[in-house]
């Protein structure tokens, strides 16, 4: 008997306690995507990217050109002359794919440290929200199954707190 009142004074208690939480959530993705500096960090990355396209554009027309002739001169050249284009040709297919390699890793390293900022900044106005609200969480709604619709959204608030519309 001791045990069920014990139990039962547990549920008791520890449903008063969730009905004082607040919650809230926010669709982060929205958010970010609204951020000026986030719009300066893809196009930072565009840019990136383009140049990278064009280095590797540039290496397929050169292999293009020293393919294209060795096939044209091919039967013409002594055996030492081709073996060397051949080698040539090899080492800039090789060329491309180590840098296509290297410049994707530096691509990635280049976007998570244009991002931190956002995320920090991001993350800075959703705690201030947090706190000037009193919520106890704020949930990303990407992450959540089910949205009550008497679920506060925090969105239009760190919206306002980043001065974004």
């Amino acid at each position: 008997m001791l045990k069920k009142i014990v139990l039962f004074a547990l549920v008791l208690f520890t449903t008063g306690a969730f009905a004082q939480e607040k919650i809230a959530h926010i669709n982060a993705g929205e958010v970010i995507t609204a951020m000026p500096e986030y719009t300066q960090m893809q196009d930072s990355l565009q840019k990136t990217q383009s140049a990278i396209e064009a280095e590797l554009k540039g290496m397929e027309e050169e292999y293009n050109k020293k393919y294209t002739a060795l096939m044209e001169e091919g039967d013409k050249l002594i055996e030492s002359i081709k073996i060397r284009r051949m080698q040539e040709i090899k080492d800039i297919e090789e060329r491309a794919q180590n840098y296509q390699r290297e410049s994707q890793s530096q691509l990635q390293q280049l976007q998570q440290l244009l991002f931190a900022p956002v995320q920090q900044k991001f993350k800075s106005a959703v705690e201030a929200i947090g706190e000037e609200n009193g919520f106890t969480y704020i949930m990303d709604v990407s992450t959540i199954l089910y949205v009550n619709p008497k679920s506060v959204d925090a969105t239009p608030l760190v919206k306002k707190k980043l001065g974004l519309k």
